[in-house]
């Protein structure tokens, strides 16, 4: 088997072929950015160990992309945040 074989595009986002909309981004973070080991990624998520694989080959070979896209997100969502100040100022003009 191969890569091809285990990842699949769906809505412009790789997911693990046979697993809904699991993407294989989610699967390869949480081995490399949280350190569970494979075994364990496996059993979270019902994978073989070769679709874990995929996921991680998936990620390193889209690596600049896919961290790129993630600090835009986050980037997004702060900016997108409400602070408590806003939060208080909303909750004032509501009572009016």
């Amino acid at each position: 088997m191969n890569i091809i074989n285990h990842i699949e595009m769906m809505d412009g986002q790789a997911v693990i072929r046979g697993h809904g909309h699991l993407k294989a981004k989610m699967v390869a973070r949480m081995h490399l950015w949280d350190g569970v080991s494979i075994e364990d990624v496996t059993a979270h998520y019902g994978l073989t160990a070769s679709e874990v694989y995929a996921a991680l080959a998936y990620y390193y070979d889209n690596q600049d992309e896919l961290e790129a896209e993630y600090e835009r997100t986050v980037a997004e969502s702060h900016d997108e945040a409400l602070t408590l100040e806003a939060y208080k100022a909303k909750l004032a003009r509501r009572k009016r």
